[in-house]
């Protein structure tokens, strides 16, 4: 490889020998033409008619004879160059079309060999597949000279391919490159070395590019869809052919339609991780009609890492997984354990997604730009000047299913390196798909300089509330709340390319527990000035001094009345792990199988437990959903036990608010709770936690409070 290096100019400068000199014989026309299968734009079209190109949104003056320019971004460059904008003037269908097509191919041709701009082997098979898709279009009524020339251009860009791969383009570009080699190959049979080449090639880029699962190597969702693009153009210029259709391209086109399937929301778009872009369903149909017959979607991609749950008419998508490897993490953000979450045709919470201007695209990687957790000023993932990773964090992940739920629990060490300790985020979906509840906790750091952000869609409506958000879609609305402080901020959305304003709710960390002997230090004290103040009231009440057994007992049923009450409203006692909690008291099973019009729990058949020692145990604190707060099951769940007829002042409870009530239980239970690990491909670890807290010497001094989980429920309005 670097001899091939070395040798690249001269390689170069002899594949772009002119053959029109003597050298081999030029065909007058190609034996075969192609035909473009996507749509073109006839808005663009017609800008190039006056002189102008419209891209991604911008419109830019064409100069005459300027192919290139320092100031363009890269993707406008590729795409002048490219002339994939033939399929917009074709579109557009006019005589002016044709003859402006006909005049900007004839200007790149007739310039000197030597000045042409070929060094980008994917460019170049962009044109030589563009030219020979419209040369009906442009060129079959073009004087003869005009088309010796443009065939003798098809024999040397198509050699310079050859020169340059296979070092010359990577990722999906590399298939764009050895397509315009196969496009020139069945063109121009009577150069048998075109496709010779090409079927060395594409075995060797297939093995490279994808995955076992059918995904693309670099974890990108646009790359994905571009990678089986080109893919379902090979198969349609060999079919044109009547060439026999290698084996391998076909089992990878085979593998990699569903998994791009597996990679749409409701919508029909693309998910926003690693610098993807949502698309146009319409385009992306077509792209999986032509690269495979089967409409199946990939049921997993354990090799790319990432995770779609469904239920109901919820779709929930998780980047699981680290950076793509060396020489393919180009597009990599640092947005690990992001997710998104759409219902039927609108997406709900996204990430901001990609862009091809400098400034945002370096913006959009970082973790503030994804629905996740960040930590300051810090990065998960570190890049060095030439823009590899040089760090990469270890990402967990773990997978239940049972009954239409889902648990998933992932962990990264991204921040550890630089004191920021291990993000752990749970997410549970609803068997229904009603209910999305997730847990953010970062553990090993005492730091509380993070936040956790969810980027709404631009769709989205959101009332604040005094219990939370209502987001609001076209049919739908969703309470979002959450156990710490949120509130709402700006956002972007990118998801198209082009700007659009949002928003975005941020979660603020929790409050610091107090350290377990200050907390028993006040809570004696609270404990002794009211029964001095109960002794107070009662020595007023009897001046003589005389004690009453009966008022002790009195006293004693109603303060063991009062416990009572918490333990119904908050789920169970404080001695007990918030891991059982979710599946016990604070929101029993039973308690919504029937209700009579009061809204107590009549006899129904309970819902069946969770199998112990089963992977779902490792999900036990998100193994149930919570109730509506507002519904007759949680008020009565939330009301046993009380006296209805008792006015005194024990009997006296201020009522919490919905949030309060949702996470009261889980928090309340976290904070006595032993901590575990949270579960990982290998089970948890509690077992071993408890052992190694057993055997502490005595003299031990107390480790700090842990943090207190970020707790958070997205839960479906219903009448």
């Amino acid at each position: 490889m670097p001899l091939r290096r070395w040798t690249r100019d001269a390689r170069l400068t002899f594949a772009m020998r002119n053959p029109l000199g003597g050298f081999s014989r030029v065909p007058a026309a190609p034996a075969l033409t192609l035909r473009d299968l996507w749509p073109g734009d006839p808005l663009v079209g017609e800008r190039l008619v006056r002189n102008q190109s419209l891209f991604e949104g911008v419109v830019r003056n064409l100069q005459h004879l300027q192919w290139d320019n320092p100031a363009w971004p890269e993707a406008y460059r590729r795409w002048l160059q490219g002339f994939t904008w033939l399929r917009d003037l074709r579109e557009l269908g006019a005589e002016s079309a044709r003859i402006k097509a006909r005049s900007m191919v004839a200007t790149w041709i007739g310039q000197p060999a030597s000045e042409r701009p070929i060094t980008d082997p994917s460019v170049t098979g962009a044109r030589l597949a563009a030219w020979l898709s419209y040369y009906e279009f442009f060129a079959a009524a073009a004087d003869d000279n005009f088309r010796q020339n443009l065939m003798a251009a098809l024999i040397m860009e198509a050699r310079s391919i050859m020169a340059l791969m296979p070092e010359g383009a990577r990722g999906w570009r590399a298939l764009t490159a050895l397509k315009g080699l196969l496009a020139v190959a069945v063109a121009i049979p009577d150069h048998p070395e075109f496709l010779s080449r090409y079927l060395k090639l594409i075995d060797q880029e297939i093995d490279q590019q994808f995955l076992a699962d059918g995904s693309h190597i670099t974890r990108c969702p646009e790359d994905q869809f571009q990678a089986v693009r080109e893919l379902a153009e090979m198969l349609s210029i060999l079919q044109t052919a009547r060439l026999p259709l290698p084996s391998r391209l076909m089992e990878v086109a085979d593998r990699a339609a569903p998994a791009l399937r597996a990679m749409r929301h409701g919508d029909g778009g693309l998910m926003l991780f690693n610098g993807s872009r949502e698309r146009d369903p319409q385009l992306i149909e077509q792209v999986l009609n032509r690269a495979s017959r089967g409409r199946v979607v990939a049921a997993s991609q354990p090799e790319s890492g990432y995770i779609r749950l469904t239920s109901g008419r919820t779709m929930l998508f998780a980047d699981a997984s680290g950076p793509a490897p060396a020489g393919y993490d180009s597009t990599a953000h640092a947005g690990m354990l992001s997710f998104e979450f759409s219902s039927g045709r609108q997406r709900i919470i996204v990430n901001c997604g990609s862009s091809t201007q400098r400034g945002w695209a370096e913006a959009l990687r970082v973790p503030a730009a994804h629905s996740v957790l960040e930590m300051g000023s810090l990065s998960p993932i570190t890049r060095n000047q030439s823009g590899a990773i040089t760090h990469r964090p270890t990402v967990t992940r773990a997978q239940a299913s049972q009954d239409g739920a889902h648990w998933l629990h992932m962990t990264h060490d991204g921040y550890k390196p630089q004191g920021g300790g291990v993000y752990s985020r749970q997410l549970y979906l609803g068997k229904d798909g009603q209910t999305l509840r997730g847990a953010e906790a970062l553990e090993g750091t005492e730091s509380r300089d993070f936040c956790v952000r969810f980027h709404l869609h631009p769709d989205i409506t959101v009332e604040e509330i005094e219990h939370g958000f209502l987001l609001y879609t076209q049919e739908e609305s969703w309470l979002f709340q959450a156990n710490v402080a949120a509130y709402l901020e700006d956002s972007v959305y990118l998801g198209s390319g082009e700007r659009v304003d949002s928003l975005q709710i941020v979660l603020c960390p929790p409050e610091a527990p107090e350290p377990p002997e200050e907390r028993a230090a006040a809570e004696d004290e609270e404990e002794a000035l009211e029964t001095e103040a109960h002794g107070a009231d009662h020595a007023a009440a009897h001046p003589q001094g005389d004690t009453y057994p009966e008022d002790h007992a009195a006293y004693s049923a109603d303060h063991a009345h009062t416990a009572s009450e918490q333990d119904a409203f908050y789920g169970q006692p404080e001695n007990e792990g918030y891991a059982e909690q979710d599946a016990s008291a604070a929101y029993p099973d039973h308690a919504y199988a029937q209700t009579d019009m009061q809204g107590y729990v009549q006899e129904g058949e309970a819902y069946a437990a969770a199998p112990q020692h089963s992977e779902e145990d490792a999900f036990s604190p998100l193994l149930h959903d919570a109730p509506p707060a507002d519904s007759m099951p949680y008020q009565a769940a939330s009301t046993t036990g009380l006296s209805h007829t008792d006015q005194s002042e024990h009997a006296t409870q201020e009522t919490p608010s919905m949030a309060e009530a949702l996470f009261a239980g889980q928090d309340a239970a976290a904070d006595h709770a032993p901590q575990t690990e949270g579960p990982t491909e290998h089970g948890t670890s509690a077992q071993a936690s408890e052992s190694a807290a057993s055997s502490k010497p005595a003299g031990t001094a107390p480790s700090p409070p842990a943090m207190r989980p970020v707790r958070w429920a997205l839960t479906l309005m219903t009448e």
